[in-house]
Formats: structure tokens, C-alpha cells, sequence
């Protein structure tokens, strides 16, 4: 199992992202020093890689928290199924998981009656287990990883490279580079034409930050 199977694709995908613009955003404030004294570099490149990881942490357990939210809400609505008397309250709480889903696309009283008939099968169904501890390090570990991961092979050319400017666009080519793998593999069900126009689109996002921070002054 990877982090991938408890938090999708496409967030999986984001955590990379968010490592890469936070990166390019501390990187960027290069731009505007004349002569960087090399412990400024430093330490920009380390307060840049911190901030990463502790996002990546963070975000790590705010997605433990949010699976642990559902599995418990999974159960109270199993629990509520089985009783005739709240069933109606099990029906409404698929409701509200499902309503904003494709399933909004079918007319109201045809989606009550396909909520009351799940209701009905999960009512014989057994109950969630709780997350269990390998899942959780999987989770915030995963998440760790991709955002420090990401901004750890954005930042590596300023310890390889002394000219700062050239490590600069090392890393935001890098980092441009990221994204479009990020959006390629976010549309592997797709057509390879797909992919690589995701890919472009992706790699766009982090040409625009940088314009952007250029043009802020940062």
C-alpha cells in the first residue's frame, strides 16, 4: 500500500506541488540581492527545506485526521442502518456523502430511493476498522516525503553549484520539470496526448509563480 491508496491521486500529486512552489517562492527572493553572501543563501535554502517538511507533516496528519473523521462517520451511519427507527437518519447522512458526487446528476427522488437501498445493504455489513498504525506512519510519512522530497531536489543545485544565479535557474527549471511530471502521472488513465498537455499545464503553473514572484519583488 502506498499513500497514493488513502489519499488519491490527485493530492498525492499536490504535496509535491506544494513543495515545489514553496521552494520557488523562498528561492526567488534571491533575485533582488545583488551580491548573497553565502550564509544568507544558506540560510534561505534551509528555512525554505524546514517550511517544506513541516508542511509535509502537518499535512500528514491532517489527513490522518480526516480518514479517521470518515471511518467514523461510515460507522455511525452502518449503526443507524440497522436500527428501523433512525433508518431515515442513516439515508440522510448518505445523502450528504453523496449528494455532491456524479450522483447529483439523477433527480432527487430517484437518488432518495438508491440511498434507502444502500442503506438497506449496509445494514448488513460489517463495520470499519479503525486506522491502524502502519497506515498512519504510511500516511504521514508518504506525505513527508513528496513535499520535503520535492524541495530537497529543488534546493540540491545551490549546494552543488557557487554561482547563485545559475543554481537559481537550475532549480526553477527543476522545479517547472516536477510539475510536468506531477500533471503527466495525475493523467495516466488518459491518452498519452492527455498526459503530456497535463504535464504542460502543470509545468505552467509553476512559470506563472515564478513571474509572479519576479514581478512582486520576491
Amino acid at each position: 500500500m502506498s499513500v497514493t491508496d488513502y489519499i488519491g491521486r490527485f493530492w498525492t500529486g499536490a504535496e509535491v506541488m506544494y513543495g515545489i512552489i514553496i521552494t520557488m517562492t523562498f528561492t526567488s527572493m534571491l533575485r533582488d540581492i545583488p551580491v548573497v553572501p553565502d550564509i544568507v543563501v544558506d540560510r534561505l535554502i534551509i528555512a525554505a527545506l524546514s517550511c517544506c517538511i513541516a508542511w509535509g507533516i502537518a499535512d500528514g496528519f491532517f489527513y490522518l485526521w480526516e480518514r479517521g473523521y470518515i471511518i467514523r462517520r461510515e460507522n455511525t451511519i452502518i449503526d443507524l442502518s440497522r436500527s428501523s427507527e433512525v433508518k431515515q437518519s442513516a439515508v440522510s447522512m448518505v445523502g450528504e456523502e453523496l449528494d455532491d458526487t456524479i450522483l447529483r446528476t439523477i433527480p432527487l427522488e430517484k437518488r432518495q430511493y438508491l440511498y434507502e437501498k444502500l442503506v438497506l445493504f449496509l445494514s448488513s455489513s460489517g463495520q470499519r476498522r479503525s486506522i491502524a498504525i502502519p497506515e498512519a506512519v504510511i500516511i504521514v510519512l508518504g506525505t513527508f516525503l513528496r513535499s520535503a522530497g520535492a524541495s530537497l531536489i529543488m534546493v540540491a543545485p545551490f549546494f552543488i553549484i557557487d554561482d547563485v544565479w545559475e543554481a537559481l535557474l537550475i532549480s526553477n527549471v527543476t522545479g517547472i520539470l516536477l510539475l510536468f511530471i506531477v500533471g503527466y502521472i495525475r493523467s495516466l488513465d488518459r491518452t498519452f496526448s492527455s498526459r503530456v498537455l497535463f504535464g504542460l499545464g502543470s509545468g505552467l503553473i509553476g512559470i506563472i509563480i515564478a513571474a509572479i514572484t519576479v514581478v512582486l519583488g520576491g
